[in-house]
């Protein structure tokens, strides 16, 4: 029998890559419903508007995460390196947004602890799955 905490971990994976996989939809197709409607409108112009090379990395980011999440659940290998490298991306995607993004994005919400607090949370959440699917390929009981 397995264990219960990999039904809740491949729960919590498999909506970190449906919420994930949402927003980058309603923002690469310009739908401004859900939780896009609290967003200000500079905040949304900020998304449309980045960079070629972030988006595709975003892109990747999200198909990632929901492959993995899904690998995850179905007991399969590539669930470790589809995680690492979702975890990588995100990474990317926030040194820039936070450092070299023009205005960055910590700018762009006015500053504060929030943003990166927010931004830590997300990153720490994507390192800890990557972290439980690597965990479980090395007990060997799942994947």
């Amino acid at each position: 029998m397995q264990r219960w905490h990999f039904y809740v971990m491949g729960l919590i994976s498999l909506g970190y890559g449906l919420v994930s996989l949402a927003e980058y939809v309603m923002v690469s197709y310009g739908l401004q419903m859900g939780w896009l409607d609290m967003y200000p409108p500079e905040q949304i112009d900020w998304l449309a508007g980045v960079p070629a090379w972030v988006q595709g990395v975003w892109g990747a980011h999200v198909a990632l995460a929901l492959i993995g999440s899904l690998c995850l659940l179905a007991h399969l290998r590539p669930a470790v390196w589809m995680t690492a490298f979702a975890f990588l991306t995100l990474v990317v995607l926030a040194v820039w947004a936070a450092l070299f993004a023009n205005p960055t994005i910590i700018a762009l919400v006015g500053g504060g602890v929030m943003p990166w607090v927010t931004m830590g949370l997300v990153i720490l959440l994507s390192f800890l799955i990557y972290l439980y699917t690597r965990q479980e390929k090395q007990v060997g009981e799942v994947l």
